[in-house]
């Protein structure tokens, strides 16, 4: 007699957990909406929208190019400093503005952002300390291949 309520009652409760789970997913689209309506978006919900539209829209990116983790990088060439994210935040802008991947490896478009940055705070009057172990050479050398350049 059990096992007759069980399966019936199971169906409600597996309905009732997806009903539940899409109004839940539905209000926090809702949430992500008015945040975009109201220009107040914070770095998640711009992520998450954009990972929303990308099978929509037929985006299938390889390679991200993320001020997290090229300002990660920075921090392993540059001692910290207040300004260095707004900085690698700037480079990685224009770099992604900039970029065009012909088979380059990421590394190399966060290096560029990276350097940008420099160049930024060089500008800025702002001096950023190499940490020890990293040759100064190397992080003057340009990551840019010569027929890219910037203009």
């Amino acid at each position: 007699m059990f096992d007759l309520l069980q399966r019936p009652l199971g169906i409600v409760a597996s309905r009732l957990d997806c009903w539940r789970y899409r109004a839940k997913d539905r209000a926090q689209r809702l949430s992500r909406a008015w945040h975009y309506f109201t220009d107040s978006l914070t770095e998640d919900d711009a992520q998450t929208i954009m990972i929303d539209c990308e099978r929509p829209a037929g985006w299938h990116p390889l390679l991200v190019l993320t001020v997290e983790d090229t300002l990660e990088q920075a921090r392993e060439t540059f001692a910290d400093h207040p300004d260095l994210p707004r900085l690698i935040a700037d480079g990685c802008e224009r770099v992604g503005n900039k970029w065009e991947c012909h088979n380059d490896d990421l590394y190399l478009a966060r290096s560029w952002a990276i350097e940008v940055a420099e160049d930024y705070a060089a500008q800025e009057g702002i001096t950023l300390i190499l940490l020890e172990g990293n040759d100064a050479a190397a992080v003057g050398e340009s990551v840019i291949p010569a027929e890219r350049g910037t203009p």
